[in-house]
Formats: structure tokens, C-alpha cells, sequence
């Protein structure tokens, strides 16, 4: 999966109710695409901290037909979407698109 520019990238975790952690109310109604493990990015480099948000960007990323992928919106919270409660405590590569 190639990356725009304006894209970002935060790694967390899903919460017990199933719930991505926060990615930042900045990113209201945006979309994203959520996958799980920490992936390995093509040209990571850190692009700023945010409170105790640590923000990413990168040109590239290879998923593979094993991962488990979702695309979610961010709701007034600053949560994506729902990936499910059996997923909770599971690691996470949340990729936000700026356009």
C-alpha cells in the first residue's frame, strides 16, 4: 500500500471495548485503515508528538494476505471505528488519511 505525504501513522493498541486507542480529535471524520501488528513501514520518520501521541509518516507499506485489515472513520472522540471486542489488548498500525 503505497502512502500520501499528508497521511499518518500512529502505532497503539484496541481497547477492551474494542475501540482503537485515540488517535487525536484533530482527525474527526477522517478516514483510516487499521491493521493489525505493528507494521513495518517503507520510509518511517517521525513527524511530531502530540501529548502522548508519537505521529508517523512513510511512503510505503506491504500487507500481506494473513493480515487482518479494517477501515474505519474517527468519531467526535478521536476513536476509529469499532474492530471488534475479541480484538481487544491486540497491537495495531492505524494509518490516517489526511485527504
Amino acid at each position: 500500500m503505497h502512502l500520501k505525504p499528508s497521511d499518518r501513522i500512529l502505532f497503539r493498541k484496541v481497547n477492551q471495548r474494542g475501540f482503537p486507542e485515540a488517535v487525536g480529535i484533530s482527525n474527526v471524520g477522517k478516514k483510516c485503515t487499521v491493521i493489525f501488528g505493528h507494521k513495518k513501514m517503507e520510509g518511517l520518520y517521525r513527524v511530531n508528538e502530540s501529548g502522548p501521541l508519537e505521529v508517523y509518516s512513510g511512503r510505503s507499506v506491504e500487507i500481506l494476505p494473513e493480515d487482518d485489515v479494517f477501515t474505519c472513520l474517527v468519531d467526535v472522540r478521536g476513536l476509529p471505528s469499532s474492530v471488534g471486542v475479541s480484538n481487544a489488548g491486540k497491537d495495531i498500525t492505524i494509518i490516517v488519511h489526511e485527504e
